[in-house]
């Protein structure tokens, strides 16, 4: 790595090179505590699990969100991700009930359909690109989960492009007058708007239906235009910009996990094979419930190792609003600190092998000892393995700020992974390995490519669900 403190820039162009490689080879310079300038912020990389928790948790009332956070507010307005102080936590209140455990359950059914309905397209012996499948997959799901809209193929054309334009945004956030970039009449910047624009009136559409029809439709934005706590109501702009946030966060974090794991599996045979095996006697030939997500251990341990090797937020930023002392150094107001998960879940410290697919480390004796036949809403988050610290994984974030669609994640993807898995064994494609790109996510540059071979004669016998879940039900009933 060509580290040169440069006028103006300092090291911005080494991190822009390699971003990742550029993390981990500071953390390995410097420590736990690793300082570097990336245009006019002086920066901080803070690898240790407790000055993590440190700063998310502990002392999170003197950071505010990163460059990056702040200039995704031009499509995101004041939404989860981006609102700070008072006005995140009072939204944050109001948004959790659309979160509940019980939505989430009656969310889990469309989840499964999408899985199966992008499954069933798929071709044996044809290669296909993942991750444009997973896209797929979530995006139709969140549509529908969130919005209770069927997403057709131009909305999702539509979501598509609003994200890539925000991506896009993610080269600006440390540039010098990366602010006054983002207000000229510039290609990006107008994409970026006709983006946003086509983005606001899907979902400003939907906002106008619930309102003009205030019965509880089961998803997001009824939770929201229609809150049952008698509470306040929240604006349609400020709907609007949940929406969004959740939309656009939702569908492409999950399909980026989703697609990771799938490659993980197709080049590891002997995990596919446990996967299989699990599905196959907890399944049993047929497509998944919703209350199978906390009966398949293996499945969420999959997940939960992919989270772990490719983090879908790879890095988080959070710009010191006071003066914050750690392990002997003092980050100033105004400095941005940087919490890395792809750097921390990779520390050999905290994890044996760190580069290896090991789903096995999630399987602790605890884990298995939890019953398997009593359904649950969704699956359990995984609690870090025997010896780990417990912020040497934080995927989903911490504190006041950790991701409020976490149980949904979980759900999604446990669910689309054994809904797939079910019906196909999928293997690489030579010649096209997984090039990563991170940008406000972790995402595959070209496609995770893999050939999908069928396991079985048949499709799955989703015709024979309803009759299992009656036979579960018979069974708890005693």
């Amino acid at each position: 790595m060509a580290r040169r403190d440069l006028p103006l820039l300092g090291d911005l162009l080494a991190f822009s090179a390699d971003r990742l490689g550029f993390l981990s080879a500071v953390a390995r310079e410097q420590g736990d505590v690793a300082s570097f300038r990336l245009g006019p912020y002086r920066a901080w990389l803070l690898t240790h699990p407790d000055d993590i928790a440190d700063v998310l948790i502990r002392n999170a009332d003197r950071f505010r969100k990163g460059p990056v956070l702040q200039r995704a507010r031009v499509v995101l307005g004041d939404g989860l991700l981006t609102a700070e102080g008072d006005v995140h936590r009072q939204h944050r209140t109001m948004v959790q009930p659309a979160f509940h455990s019980r939505r989430i359950t009656g969310y889990a059914a469309t989840m499964i359909e999408q899985a199966d309905a992008a499954a069933t397209s798929w071709a044996a012996g044809v290669p296909l690109d993942v991750h444009a499948e997973t896209v797929r997959i979530t995006l139709a799901s969140a549509g529908r989960t969130l919005l209770g809209a069927t997403v057709s193929d131009d909305d999702v054309a539509t979501v598509e492009s609003a994200l890539a334009d925000l991506l896009s945004a993610y080269k600006l956030a440390f540039l010098p007058f990366g602010w006054q970039l983002q207000r000229l009449p510039i290609g990006p910047v107008r994409r970026l708007k006709r983006g946003r624009a086509k983005l606001y009136r899907l979902v400003d559409g939907v906002i106008a239906d619930r309102r003009a029809d205030d019965t509880d439709a089961g998803d997001l934005l009824s939770a929201l235009v229609n809150p049952t706590d008698g509470g306040d109501r929240l604006s349609d702009q400020e709907i609007r910009d949940h929406a969004v946030t959740l939309l656009l966060a939702g569908h492409e974090t999950t399909a980026n996990a989703l697609a990771f794991a799938l490659h993980l599996l197709a080049n590891t045979p002997e995990v596919a094979a446990q996967v299989h095996a699990e599905i196959d006697t907890v399944l049993d030939g047929d497509l998944p419930m919703p209350d199978d997500a906390a009966r398949l251990p293996v499945c969420r341990a999959v997940v939960s190792e992919a989270l772990r090797l490719y983090p879908p937020a790879w890095l988080m930023g959070r710009q010191a609003v006071a003066d914050h002392r750690v392990a002997g150094h003092t980050i100033s107001a105004g400095d941005v600190t940087l919490l890395s998960q792809w750097v921390t879940q990779r520390d050999p410290r905290w994890w044996p092998e760190p580069d290896r697919f090991v789903p096995d480390r999630w399987l602790s004796e605890a884990q298995e000892d939890q019953p398997r036949d009593r359904p649950l809403a969704r699956p359990v988050p995984p609690t870090t393995p025997a010896a780990t610290p417990r912020w040497a994984y934080f995927p989903f974030g911490a504190g006041l700020r950790r991701c409020i669609g976490e149980g949904f994640a979980w759900t999604e993807g446990v669910l689309a992974l054994a809904t797939i898995a079910t019906r196909w064994a999928l293997h690489p494609v030579p010649d096209r390995p997984v090039e990563l790109e991170p940008l406000i996510t972790l995402r595959p540059r070209r496609g995770v490519w893999l050939c999908p071979e069928p396991r079985r004669s048949g499709p799955p016998r989703s015709g024979k669900v309803g009759q299992r879940g009656t036979l579960r039900k018979a069974r708890h009933s005693h």
